[in-house]
């Protein structure tokens, strides 16, 4: 069985140190092969059309234009390629920014020289790699509006839970009453004590606010 080919990289880094760590890490990986090495985005926005690399190192602090924008600009151009952002910002804007622009994956310089070579795997393979720390903010947001709620504001108990959700279905006091046994009495007490937990003055807002409706 023939060797698969090497996959092809570009490096997009201003810092000539860090630009050399990467070159380094890829020259000695007989599975990459390193087509160019850019100092800016303005030298890759010329050369990488033109080489057509599967994976592409980028910075997003670039001097002049970002790498975030490079890869807006280059995601259309070559849908072929793997865009993956090494930096140290881990702002929520900067990493929501960058997926949005076209990135693939998103690493921190702290990472690992081994995690930068199986991430350039991943993402030949299909996969989205990112540095734990990015993973926990993309999952944080991403995590449903009720686990946020929950996670923020006094919690509801068993009984206040059951209740919400049979207002939720539309029922009157006196049929939240009768199908969990209990006053018409009872069940006001609960709603006003689930209003004061969720800080909400109606049933409409009660419900938008716990169940992200």
């Amino acid at each position: 069985m023939e060797p698969s080919a090497p996959i092809t990289l570009a490096i997009v880094e201003d810092d000539p140190r860090i630009r050399e760590t990467l070159s380094s890490l890829i020259t000695f990986d007989v599975g990459l092969s390193l087509l160019c090495q850019c100092g800016s985005a303005e030298v890759a926005l010329e050369e990488l059309p033109g080489l057509m690399p599967q994976v592409a190192i980028v910075d997003i602090g670039l001097p002049g234009m970002s790498g975030i924008e490079l890869v807006r600009h280059l995601s259309m151009e070559m849908p072929g390629t793997q865009f993956m952002m090494y930096t140290v910002h881990d702002s929520d804007q900067r990493v929501f920014d960058a997926l949005k622009a076209g990135a693939n994956g998103y690493l921190l310089k702290n990472t690992p020289t081994e995690r930068i070579r199986n991430a350039v795997r991943e993402l030949m393979q299909g996969g989205a790699p990112m540095s734990t720390a990015v993973a926990r903010r993309v999952i944080d947001h991403f995590r449903p509006i009720q686990e946020r709620v929950e996670q923020h504001l006094e919690p509801l108990t068993e009984r206040e839970y059951e209740v919400l959700s049979l207002l939720a279905e539309g029922l009157i006091y006196k049929e939240i009453a009768v199908q969990m046994g209990i006053a018409t009495g009872t069940v006001g007490q609960h709603v006003h004590a689930i209003y004061r937990k969720l800080h909400v003055q109606t049933r409409t807002e009660a419900v938008n606010r716990y169940f992200g409706r």
